[in-house]
């Protein structure tokens, strides 16, 4: 469940705000963990410091053990790592 609400979060942020034109997204299952990576070709610029829905975003990963990291240098898109625990009690929500 985690998995879908931040790709498709990830995939309304790069059409909306970013302006992309592609978004690529990768995932597999390391040692127990589900690794994605969404990057869009975006104009970049995402800051979660900046009072932005990148901080809820993260919050609701961390919630659930997992771990976000933004990566957005202006004009260069920006590309999102999530690392999300498989198992556990809020795999069944």
């Amino acid at each position: 469940m985690a998995a879908y609400y931040v790709t498709s979060e990830c995939l309304t942020n790069a059409a909306k705000h970013a302006h992309a034109r592609v978004v690529n997204v990768g995932a597999g299952i390391r040692d127990g963990v589900l690794e994605l990576t969404i990057h869009d070709d975006g104009v970049g610029g995402a800051e979660p410091g900046r009072g932005s829905g990148l901080i809820g975003l993260i919050d609701r990963v961390e919630a659930i053990g997992g771990k976000l990291a933004v990566s957005s240098p202006p004009g260069e898109g920006t590309t999102m790592d999530v690392r999300l625990p498989l198992g556990g009690p809020w795999s069944k929500m």
